[in-house]
């Protein structure tokens, strides 16, 4: 019986809000150059621009699950600039051949106030809704964690830039 699940997680960064939210919502072909440890290869393969809704890129990503290169056809589903957030749904792939029906992930990015130093911080917030095939799919959580360890090493590159 296919079950449809839910999973959330978040980080703290120290970089700024607006340039984390850019990675993601209008470069992330810059992912596989800062992370290519988690992120070989990612591609734009049709659509008008990286940013534009419906576009579809091919992203190469090491697993999670025995560390071999997968790949996720992915398709942008929304980009949400008040509320610095962006979804992206999987088309395609070992994830969705193997283990799930449906897959939409959305990346929050949210500004904290500065403290009394003048330093702030950045929550990255991490969200998966999927429809697994069967009980005998992998909790979706890796991928979540996956997903703010990358988040993590943009930090420390964009902090360091």
């Amino acid at each position: 019986m296919a079950q449809i699940r839910k999973v959330e997680g978040q980080i703290e960064i120290k970089c700024d809000a607006d340039k984390f939210f850019d990675v993601w919502a209008r470069k992330p072909h810059q992912i596989s150059k800062i992370c290519p440890h988690k992120y070989p290869k990612i591609e734009f393969h049709e659509g008008s621009s990286w940013h534009s809704i419906g576009a579809i890129s091919i992203w190469n990503y090491v697993s999670p699950l025995g560390g071999k290169i997968e790949f996720a056809k992915t398709k942008l589903e929304q980009i949400d600039e008040e509320k610095r957030s962006v979804t992206y749904s999987i088309l395609d792939g070992e994830l969705m051949r193997k283990y799930y029906k449906t897959f939409k992930d959305k990346i929050e990015v949210i500004p904290k106030a500065k403290g009394e130093n003048g330093g702030g911080t950045t929550i990255v917030k991490w969200s998966v809704v999927c429809e697994q095939k069967s009980e005998h799919a992998p909790d979706p959580k890796l991928y979540i964690d996956f997903l703010l360890s990358c988040a993590k090493a943009i930090d420390v590159h964009l902090s360091s830039a």
